[in-house]
């Protein structure tokens, strides 16, 4: 990494993608959204800021994992941190969203490349291969999530609703 790349890299892993004012912030959105966990939400955002350098160092066009187009699609919603703060502050150019297409692999494969060659290894639990929009997804490929708490509360309560109100028609049957 040369002198320019580790003050980029610097100034990306000190960029909040959490607005503290937000009513809700992105990595809870992110969490409620895909059922990640607080930890493997925070990775991902992490993993994403290492995508957004090599996007910006890059000199072909780069691909992102599954996890990694999650975080950035979410970003892209908070127009103001992403248009102004990241691109226009930070990058001084505009990064584009383009949908996966039939290069996606190999673009995928340089991606891999280049962040081996500045990160190392990346996480397989967010770096995955083949990326999910591509168009060698592995079906049978399946990871743990856990759930949102939240989420086992409203099935139980619906559940038990519907059999006390099921139970009630039947008592007035009678």
């Amino acid at each position: 990494m040369n002198k320019t790349e580790a003050e980029l890299y610097a100034k990306l892993c000190k960029f909040k993608l959490d607005d503290p004012t937000a009513p809700y912030p992105m990595s809870a959105k992110l969490a409620w959204e895909y059922h990640w966990s607080e930890i493997y939400t925070l990775r991902a955002m992490c993993e994403y800021k290492k995508y957004i350098f090599l996007a910006a160092i890059a000199e072909g066009m780069v691909s992102p994992s599954s996890a990694i187009d999650c975080v950035w699609h979410y970003h892209l919603l908070y127009t103001h941190s992403y248009w102004e703060e990241l691109c226009g502050k930070m990058l001084r150019k505009s990064l584009h969203h383009y949908p996966g297409d039939s290069g996606a692999s190999q673009r995928y494969d340089y991606t891999i490349e280049l962040y081996q060659s500045y990160f190392g290894s990346p996480p397989a639990d967010i770096w995955d291969f083949p990326p999910f929009h591509s168009n060698h997804l592995d079906r049978h490929q399946r990871y743990w999530q856990i759930p949102n708490p939240i989420y086992w509360v409203k099935k139980y309560l619906s559940l038990s609703l519907f059999h006390h109100s099921s139970e009630k028609r039947e008592e007035t049957k009678r």
